[in-house]
């Protein structure tokens, strides 16, 4: 686990044409709405604001192409960083992703990423080929050049399959598909909400294949595995049939819950708390993936053992199984 850490980033803009005669504070304000007018005015008088290379009050007047730079002290939040090799060769780098760690740079989370932490150990030209969401442990495909990135990510939708285990709320007693078309929430205030709902905007095809592997008293341990690869394909898509997976903090739940964890992590919130004596990630994993070798162009498969809180957690129950 790393801990959550600050340092300081560098953060470069130049005054686009709309801005020309602006006060910079005004244009500060109005285009970087992550800090208030009186946030900036304090990050102006301690002097971490420059314009073309000399300190800035706010109140100079901008040119079009003015440099504005911003050396911003970052918090990062705490992440797990037991990132596992499961195979090493010329063309890849096959690692078992831990959960609560991010794929890359993405809101607060800047080093304390998968790419930094396996560019910083392995090399700087990996390349992401697919991606997990943060609290999705398992099998991710990073390659070691750009030109094997762009040959395995053809392979997507016709030759490379992935499987995934999630536990789910209720018993599934059969195998079954979920071919619902998926889209974005129309009912939602998150914007990346995706919903399987007939209402749901800008809908694409989606089809994940459901088979159960084991089964709790409430919970059941399923295997997934999409045909397609929208984003946030197997949850929503989860959800829409009645089994949302556990420890989901957006599908099975009002958006309040979301936005009610979003505010607690920005508040300090440690993201390894246990929410309502539920599991502090969402109990999804992808174990497996098969792939033409970009090498030798032979079929082969990666797995990722489950963990083995899955089991502890189906066999359990909890307050968070209800919607």
């Amino acid at each position: 686990m790393a801990a959550g850490s600050t340092h300081t980033i560098r953060l470069t803009s130049r005054a686009p044409a709309q801005a020309k005669g602006d006060a910079l504070i005004d244009w500060l304000t109005r285009r970087f709405r992550y800090h208030s007018r009186a946030d900036w005015l304090e990050q102006l008088h301690a002097g971490n604001v420059t314009l073309d290379g000399r300190v800035a009050r706010g109140g100079e007047r901008l040119l079009v192409g003015m440099e504005i730079t911003y050396n911003k002290r970052h918090q990062e939040p705490e992440v797990c960083t037991d990132v596992r090799v499961l195979h090493e060769d010329n063309e890849f780098l096959v690692v078992d992703k831990p959960a609560h760690l991010p794929m890359h740079a993405d809101g607060p989370f800047i080093r304390n990423t998968l790419i930094h932490i396996l560019r910083r150990d392995h090399g700087p030209e990996l390349q992401l080929i697919h991606r997990l969401d943060r609290e999705t442990s398992g099998v991710v495909l990073c390659a070691r050049s750009k030109a094997v990135q762009a040959q395995v990510q053809a392979q997507f939708g016709h030759e490379i399959s992935k499987s995934y285990v999630a536990v789910v709320n209720g018993v599934v007693a059969a195998p079954f598909t979920c071919d619902e078309p998926i889209g974005y929430h129309q009912h939602s205030e998150i914007r990346i909400r995706r919903s399987a709902r007939t209402d749901a905007s800008r809908q694409q095809h989606a089809e994940t294949r459901v088979t159960p592997i084991e089964r709790g008293a409430s919970r059941t341990l399923v295997s997934c595995n999409p045909q397609t690869g929208r984003t946030h394909q197997i949850r929503a898509h989860l959800e829409h049939h009645g089994h949302p997976i556990i420890g989901d903090k957006l599908y099975g739940h009002s958006d309040a819950n979301y936005l009610g964890f979003i505010r607690r992590m920005k508040a300090g919130e440690s993201v390894f708390s246990n929410p309502d004596d539920g599991p502090n990630r969402q109990l999804l994993h992808a174990d497996a993936v098969t792939l033409r070798h970009p090498g030798d162009h032979r079929m082969v498969t990666y797995k990722a053992p489950v963990p083995r809180e899955f089991s502890e957690w189906l066999l359990s129950s909890g307050a968070r199984d209800a919607p």
